[in-house]
């Protein structure tokens, strides 16, 4: 199996534990951000972004490797140009939108900006879904 083969496989990796994990963000902890109490609210936010961090944060960083060397071996390739693009929008709005969100959040339950994260979340949602399948159509002619 030669490089471009891993590097393949490994994009297809992380890019779907990445999908999986936005989609469970999405459905679930997010929405139950709600359903923690005013009085536990801070700590929790806290607990919860220290672990998703130690998380997200190296996939994500394994997720623009990949993609950067995927746009090196394939210049030419729509699929790893439209990737790259939804990468860039997952970017975007994790640090313009979510980020901020949160850091709000770090003060206190606020159901307005709760509902903020749960809607401005679909970007990340549906740009994640997208370069999955972008990654792996691609991935699975190649191989």
């Amino acid at each position: 199996m030669g490089n471009a083969s891993l590097l393949y496989i490994f994009n297809i990796a992380i890019s779907w534990g990445l999908l999986v994990l936005i989609w469970l963000v999405q459905t679930i902890i997010y929405p139950a951000l709600n359903r923690i109490p005013s009085k536990d609210f801070v700590n929790y936010h806290r607990w919860y972004m220290t672990r998703i961090t130690a998380i997200v944060l190296p996939l994500m960083i394994f997720e623009v490797t990949a993609t950067i060397g995927w746009l090196i071996l394939e210049p030419d390739s729509h699929y790893s140009i439209y990737a790259a693009f939804l990468l860039v929008i997952v970017w975007l709005s994790t640090f313009m939108l979510q980020v901020p969100i949160h850091r709000h959040l770090q003060s206190g339950k606020d159901a307005v900006r709760i509902r903020r994260l749960v809607n401005t979340n679909w970007i990340r949602t549906i740009a994640w879904t997208g370069k999955s399948l972008i990654v792996t159509i691609s991935a699975v002619n190649r191989i």
